[in-house]
């Protein structure tokens, strides 16, 4: 036998003595008393610390979902308080806007408007900010073509009515067009939209418009007051001779509205 195999058997030998002394040892009656109540002393103390583990985690938890819902509720009141401030700023842009439809020569009749407010849901994820989705559909009696602002300017109009949602395309898209006027000008034209710029069509070479020029849109039955598209960006001679080629630069930034107004168009 090898002297290192030797150490190994002597080392097990020991161990198996030991093993042996404890169990006998542990039979004697005041061992099992000491034993009895060192666990009488330690158990009371593991107990509570596990509880008091336990509770400080649940009152971590509810601390930290506390703060997360004093956050939300903070932001949704500062936002509550921004959205009936907008309301009032858009009952006082009426009265400007009546004086400017005035100018422009189409109805003054705008407190019977009938509007909702909605939550934008969704955007348009390829970036150009073609269309939105707002809270509300047919629950709400939204239907195709109701005009939808923010402040006293266009978001867009709706497109497509669901249930509970609607799909708005923005002065972004294509799709998107309407009649508008330029300034306190009474000579109405065709808004087409476009990215990142819209066009304005049908300005004859005599017609003054200029850079920074304001673009309303305006309602031909009468109905609404004119909302702001957005602002003359370039003015240039057309491909026709007759016409100018004008663009204008949306006002409206999708991404940042959170809530608009949804004004009834028909009735």
């Amino acid at each position: 036998m090898t002297g290192r195999r030797f150490h190994l058997l002597s080392v097990l030998v020991v161990v198996f003595g030991l093993v042996l002394f404890f169990s006998e040892f542990s039979r004697f009656s005041y061992v099992r008393a000491v034993v009895s109540m060192v666990n009488t002393l330690v158990s009371p103390i593991m107990e509570f610390k596990e509880h008091t583990i336990t509770e400080l985690r649940e009152e971590l938890r509810a601390y930290l979902y506390f703060v997360d819902t004093e956050k939300e509720n903070i932001r949704l009141k500062r936002r509550l308080n921004s959205l009936l401030l907008t309301e009032k700023e858009l009952m006082a842009c009426m009265s400007e806007l009546e004086s400017l439809s005035k100018k422009v020569g189409i109805s003054s009749h705008f407190k019977k408007l009938r509007y909702k407010v909605s939550r934008v849901i969704y955007y348009d994820p390829s970036g150009f900010d073609l269309f939105i989705v707002i809270e509300g559909g047919e629950d709400k009696g939204y239907r195709e073509g109701d005009l939808v602002v923010t402040e006293n300017y266009v978001v867009g109009v709706v497109e497509t009515v669901f249930g509970s949602t609607s799909r708005v395309i923005t002065p972004f898209n294509e799709k998107f067009s309407t009649s508008a006027v330029v300034g306190t000008s009474p000579k109405k034209y065709i808004y087409r939209g476009g990215f990142p710029e819209g066009n304005l069509l049908h300005v004859s070479v005599e017609d003054e418009v200029s850079k920074k020029d304001d673009v309303y849109m305006v309602d031909i039955k009468g109905r609404l007051p004119p909302f702001l598209i957005g602002r003359i960006s370039d003015v240039r001679r057309g491909k026709d001779p007759f016409f100018k080629e004008v663009r204008v630069k949306p006002e409206v930034d999708p991404r940042e509205e959170e809530f608009v107004f949804v004004i009834r168009r028909r009735r």
